[in-house]
């Protein structure tokens, strides 16, 4: 397991996020050993407890508003998060841990339990992060079909930028895991440019980037700037 998490996936680990909606022992325990354990951000961690009933409409927009990278939960969450949608760069994972739905994955039982247990979800975790650089990456086929770089300007010069478009550029890209910081940031770049372009020869601005953001699914529509 150590050799595992000693690799080149532990640099994402503190930027990639997971929650989990489970019976009581499966949420604590995900949570404690996946973010207390292993320094993965849990975003939320719901507990199906006996007796009670679980607030699922609840669940539905914690899912759509504060979706991780990875969800551990039933086919309710699965649904939930096919609901939701794509809502960024990145595609979320899903991970079977709780009932409607079988988590029964292996003849021996739950793969949960004990040191092969965690030698489970840290492969599973790491299996979901490198998923998410696959569909943030594109196909061959996809770059034939961005305009050629020269395209940006006539004169083959690079676009100018304004320093606050810049400084928007930077939270934008701060914002996602660093996993898929690089890939985001050039698709994010490419976007802005395009719309600046597309108004005029003159500086990308803050709103070119609020545009490209919203395009990208990275960030909510807000005012521009006067």
């Amino acid at each position: 397991m150590w050799d595992l998490w000693r690799s080149v996936t532990q640099d994402f680990f503190a930027t990639a996020s997971f929650a989990v909606v489970a019976t009581e022992t499966y949420a604590r325990g995900l949570q404690y050993f996946l973010q207390t354990e292993m320094g993965l951000p849990c975003k939320f961690a719901v507990s199906r407890k006996p007796g009670e009933k679980t607030d699922n409409a609840a669940v539905r927009e914690l899912v759509k508003t504060q979706t991780p990278l990875i969800l551990f939960g039933s086919y309710n969450e699965r649904m939930y998060l096919a609901e939701a949608g794509s809502t960024g760069p990145m595609r979320a994972a899903f991970i079977p841990a709780s009932f409607p739905g079988a988590i029964i994955r292996r003849h021996t039982g739950t793969p949960f339990m004990g040191y092969s247990g965690a030698t489970y979800l840290i492969q599973e975790v790491c299996n979901a992060l490198f998923d998410a650089l696959f569909h943030i990456l594109p196909l061959g086929t996809e770059m034939d079909k961005v305009d050629p770089t020269l395209a940006r300007n006539t004169d083959a010069t690079a676009t100018p930028w304004d320093d606050q478009a810049q400084l928007r550029l930077h939270t934008l890209i701060a914002d996602q895991p660093v996993l898929v910081q690089i890939s985001v940031a050039k698709r994010l770049r490419d976007e802005a440019e395009q719309q600046a372009r597309v108004e005029g020869d003159g500086p990308v601005q803050v709103a070119h980037v609020n545009r490209a953001g919203q395009l990208l699914g990275l960030s909510q529509p807000q005012g521009e700037p006067a």
